[in-house]
């Protein structure tokens, strides 16, 4: 049987191609796949490297750090040890040096005890020996002490009689002299009031003209007074040294006074130690009945003599308050709280009573003469004898009358200080009120029931100041019938007045015044 080969029918050459093309690509693809392999491997050894490397440096940079901390624990260490052996030594030093102290002290101690006994067995010779000298000086003088204690007794009668005879007639020589200026006092106390009805103070009652008048009266005798000292003890250096002196002293402590508590106690201890010194000066003296406003009838009926350096103390200290206030609650009103403070405290100490009255009269006297408006005193502001009848100062004696805003600026300190003055609480102190509260109350009533017509911007400035700061201890005082008042102060009278100057616009002002910083609506 005959095979026949069947032999493939020969491909394109294009068939050819395609299949060496497909060959070769396929070659090429194999060639990028492993090309990527081997690059794959080598980035992979390339990182296996750096790791290694860092590895490596980190090892080594962790073995160095841990040598140096051991280097530096080692160092702290032996740092300790020797800080440990320094605070022993000094301590076993410092513990030696005490008790050396310790040692020279109980030595000095003993030295000491020794010597006071040496001293005492001296003194007590020295004493014993002492005394018997005497006793024989004292047998032999005995005699002649005798004949001579004989003598001055004769010597001190004549003295005695002859003083009595110049009292007799000093007493006389006062009582006319005071007889002659009752009816001096009299005729210009109705002067006075004839002047005080032209001014437009007719308003006050007889009896508030009489307390004003009597005011007046006392400061005319404190200057009469002054001047009497000062001739007195032209021929007493002592006294006259010791006048200088407290005067200084006093304007001193109360220029230095200031606001806070306790930040006064120096001055007023300081002007306490004043008057004192005066209270022992008992020549010159002087007639209390004189210096007491309305003294009464136990006092009035008899004659009682006192140092006249402590009236003269307690009038230099009226003066430097009052010009203390001037000076500095002008400028700020808060400033005349510490001044009432030390007025308060000073004039109710029982040491500068009389028989439990306090001498405040004299301060009192002075607050007149400078501020008759808190008397109820008014005028026309526009006319001499209105401003006169207000207070209005002068620049000087018979000189013109100071600026408005310098009045102005008087009457805002003197109003404040009159509150400061009159509304101390004295409930939690067995002193006497040397300025009762009564005063105050007295001083606004008068005021406010002065016309609408007739209120001078004097009296709106004194009732601004007063108020200012006082409502919580007019409430106090006064309770319902205190707001009452406030009320008629602050809103009912500026209302009324014919005029709103600046002056009544702080007035009215109060009432916002109180809401915001007293929580006190009206």
């Amino acid at each position: 049987m005959t095979v026949r080969e069947v032999v493939p029918a020969p491909e394109s050459p294009s068939r050819q191609l395609m299949r060496e093309l497909a060959r070769d690509l396929e070659n090429v693809s194999n060639f990028n796949a492993d090309l990527r392999k081997v690059r794959a491997y080598e980035r992979k050894l390339f990182y296996e490297n750096l790791d290694r490397i860092e590895r490596e440096s980190e090892a080594a940079h962790t073995a160095a750090l841990d040598e140096a901390a051991a280097y530096h624990d080692s160092l702290r260490e032996e740092a300790e040890a020797t800080l440990r052996t320094h605070i022993l030594a000094e301590e076993v030093e410092r513990m030696r040096r005490q008790e050396a102290v310790r040692k020279e002290k109980e030595l000095i101690e003993r030295i000491r005890r020794e010597e006071a006994e040496r001293l005492r067995r001296e003194r007590e010779e020295a004493a014993l020996a002492e005394a018997e000298r005497k006793a024989k000086e004292e047998a032999a003088k005995k005699a002649a002490e005798e004949a001579e204690r004989a003598r001055k007794a004769a010597l001190e009668e004549k003295e005695r009689q002859e003083r009595e005879q110049r009292e007799r007639a000093e007493a006389e020589r006062r009582k006319q002299a005071e007889d002659a200026k009752k009816a001096q006092l009299e005729a210009e106390q109705k002067a006075k009031a004839q002047e005080l009805r032209k001014v437009g103070a007719a308003g006050l009652t007889a009896e508030e003209a009489r307390i004003q008048d009597r005011y007046v009266e006392l400061h005319k005798t404190l200057k009469e007074m002054r001047e009497w000292l000062r001739v007195n003890v032209k021929d007493n250096p002592p006294v006259k040294q010791a006048m200088g002196d407290m005067r200084r002293a006093i304007k001193k402590c109360v220029g230095q006074l200031r606001d806070g508590k306790g930040a006064n106690k120096a001055q007023t201890q300081q002007i306490r130690a004043e008057l004192e010194k005066a209270c022992k000066i008992t020549e010159p003296t002087v007639d209390i009945r004189q210096f007491i406003a309305f003294p009464p009838a136990e006092i009035a009926q008899t004659e009682h003599r006192v140092p006249a350096m402590l009236i003269y103390g307690l009038n230099m200290l009226a003066k430097a308050l009052i010009s203390a206030l001037i000076a500095e609650a002008s400028i700020n009103p808060d400033h005349a709280e510490p001044i009432g403070i030390v007025a308060a405290q000073i004039f109710s100490m029982d040491i500068f009573m009389f028989r439990g009255i306090p001498m405040s009269d004299i301060l009192l006297a002075k607050y007149r003469v400078v501020c008759p408006a808190l008397w109820g005193s008014t005028g026309n502001e526009k006319t001499e004898s209105g401003r006169r009848a207000l207070g209005w100062w002068r620049e000087e004696a018979g000189g013109p009358f100071v600026s408005e805003q310098a009045h102005m600026d008087r009457m805002t300190a003197l109003g404040a200080g009159f509150s400061a003055l009159t509304l101390r609480n004295f409930g939690k102190t067995q002193r006497k009120n040397p300025f009762p509260n009564t005063i105050f109350w007295t001083s606004l009533q008068k005021i406010l029931s002065i016309p609408p017509a007739d209120m001078q911007d004097t009296h709106v400035a004194l009732l601004q100041a007063m108020l200012r700061s006082s409502s919580a201890r007019i409430l106090g005082f006064f309770g319902q019938v205190g707001l009452a008042l406030l009320r008629r102060a602050i809103i009912d009278l500026p209302a009324a007045l014919p005029r709103q100057t600046m002056n009544v616009n702080q007035l009215k002002l109060l009432k916002e015044t109180y809401q915001r910083d007293r929580s006190l609506v009206i």
